[in-house]
This record gives C-alpha cells, structure tokens and sequence, in this order.
C-alpha cells in the first residue's frame, strides 16, 4: 500500500513505523522525520497511531501486534463509533482488557530475543501486479518496489526483523533501504540476488528463456548453484532460469531510466521492435506479425499507460488486432 493511502492501523502494523516511534533505529527515525515533513496532511494518523502504540503497548511480533489491534479494532466496531470520534480515555479503557507490556520492555525483549530461521511453511503476503499495469509498493523497511505487470513479490511475515528475504514471480525494481545487519536477498527459481543500498531490477518471467539481473547503482552479489559474480553499475547479468550460465554485458542506462520513470517512446519501430519493447515494458510474451507486402513503422509516446491502451493505438494505425493464444499474445493482421 502507498504509504500516503495510511491509516492509523496501517501505521501502527509497520515496524519501520515502530521502530520510529521508540527512537529505537536511527534510519528509522530519519526516514519517518523527513517522510512526515514531506507529507504533512498524514501528520494526524501518525499521530493517532503513535498515541495507540504507547497506550496499548507492544507484543513481541508483528502478528500478535496485528491481532491485539485486531481485538481493539473489534471492539470499537461493536460500539459502532467511527474511531475519529471515540475519546482516547475510551480506547484506553478498551485496550485495558489485555493488560501488555510496557513499550521499551517489549522492545528490549524483542531486540534481544533470538529469531528462528524462515520456515518452508511460513506465511507470506502476496503482493501482485495486474495485467498491463505495474505497482509502487513501499516495505515496511522504507525499501521501494516498483512491480511489473504480471509479477508477484511474497513477503514473508518475518521480513525486517534480522532479515529481508523476498521471493520473486515475474520483474521487479527494487531501490533498497539501508539497513546494517539485515541482508536483503530476492530469490527467484534457485537465483538469489543480495544487495545493500542498491537500485537494481530482477527479471524472470515464466515464458522468459534466461533470467536477467541489472544494477543501476550500489553493487549486487548474485548466485545460483555454485556460481557466484558481482555486479557494478551499468552491467547486466543474465543466466539460464535453472542452472548457472552467467553472462555479463552493459545496458542501455537511459532505457533503464524511461522504464523507471513510466515515459514510453516508439521511434519509426519495427513491428520487432515494437514486440521487444513491449515485452520488455509490461513483461509478456508478444509477437507481432503482419502482411509481406505491408511492412509497418510506428511512432509514439505514451506516459504511464496501461498495455490495453499502447496497443489500441498500435493496432488502429496498422490495421492490426491482439489475439492472444496460450501464454502469447499476438499482434496481427485484421481477420477479414
């Protein structure tokens, strides 16, 4: 969720935002000061979030936290009074009814407690992209993820606490927060990426023959079986999806830099240019075909626009139509 679309239970279930709130990580702080300044029309809800937490106090992990604001959340509904309008004197008297620990307490027990590895059957949260559109997703450890259309990203339910493991289906962009002693690792298939400080992007669609890794700034280490590289910035990696087959070459950074920024542009594109850019941009597996004796050229410049209407304006200037068969949608000519 876009951390301007929080509530007051959003904040509260975001241990980033916690962590601010006990002045118990530096980072933490900062961030949440500047991000505040920057936003202040969210100041209320951070506010009203801040004044929950220290009233109701903190359980040891983000799931029981989420289940006592559940409990709190429950009650309010029974008394069906919008929270706005309940006094802070009810809400304590309410919260009472499961006496937790004090705030710093918790946090010390927490800090210091020792935290079993990841688990096989570990709870995730999906986050997806739809069809032809991508998605802005901020973590809870300020790390920003922009997600391709026909992605999906699983947060395990321990994300942040001593690491930041993600699993990848499909591309993303990650820009990662700095975080000391917290690895952030993206798996996909048997690749793992680990970065720290790093803007880098992670492709590995299902229909894709090779799975790719580009650095834009910072550095990655990559490893799969028994190979392992390192990138710099301005080089890409790419490697067979099940077995290591690493190869490294330089990309186009001003490419990289329209895809970030939603800014596409068709230059007298040839109809396989126009199926390499769009698959590269909404991350399917396109073809597109026509006549012999009819080649085709396109220009355009599309900001932020969903694939449905890219193709519209393709298909209208060339006479073409989209027919998808399988997992491939075909760009063709009209059927008469």
């Amino acid at each position: 969720m876009d951390l301007q679309q929080y509530k007051a239970e959003d904040f509260i279930l975001n241990d980033s935002f916690v962590r601010y709130c006990l002045r118990s990580n530096d980072t933490d702080v900062q961030f949440w000061e500047d991000w505040l300044e920057r936003y202040p029309h969210k100041q209320e809800e951070a506010a009203k979030a801040r004044e929950w937490l220290f009233r109701l106090g903190l359980r040891i992990t983000p799931e029981e936290k989420e289940a006592e604001f559940g409990k709190l959340k429950a009650a309010l509904a029974v008394a069906d009074t919008p929270v706005k309008k309940i006094s802070w004197k009810r809400i304590a008297r309410i919260a009472a009814a499961a006496v937790l620990p004090l705030a710093a307490a918790a946090w010390w027990l927490n800090s210091h407690r020792t935290v079993a590895p990841a688990v096989a059957n570990e709870s995730y949260t999906l986050l997806k992209a739809g069809d032809s559109v991508r998605r802005q997703v901020m973590l809870a450890d300020g790390s920003l993820v922009i997600l391709n259309a026909h992605s999906t990203l699983r947060v395990p339910a321990s994300f942040n606490e001593k690491q930041r493991n993600l699993v990848l289906e499909g591309e993303a962009l990650f820009e990662v927060a700095k975080a000391e002693g917290k690895p952030f690792v993206v798996s996909t298939g048997n690749l793992r990426v680990q970065a720290l400080g790093t803007a880098f992007k992670l492709r590995a669609y299902a229909y894709d023959q090779h799975a790719a890794v580009t650095l834009v700034e910072g550095k990655v280490r990559v490893a799969q079986e028994t190979a392992v590289a390192e990138l710099v910035p301005g080089e890409q990696l790419t490697t067979g999806k099940a077995h290591a087959r690493f190869v490294k070459n330089n990309f186009d950074p001003e490419r990289e830099k329209a895809w970030r920024s939603g800014r596409l542009v068709f230059h007298n594109a040839s109809p396989e240019e126009i199926a390499s850019t769009l698959g590269y941009w909404y991350g399917i597996n396109i073809k597109v075909i026509t006549r012999k004796n009819k080649p085709i050229r396109f220009n355009g410049v599309f900001n932020n626009k969903p694939l449905n209407e890219v193709l519209a304006a393709v298909c209208f200037v060339n006479g073409l139509e989209p027919v998808t068969k399988n997992d491939t949608l075909f760009v063709q000519p009209i059927s008469k």
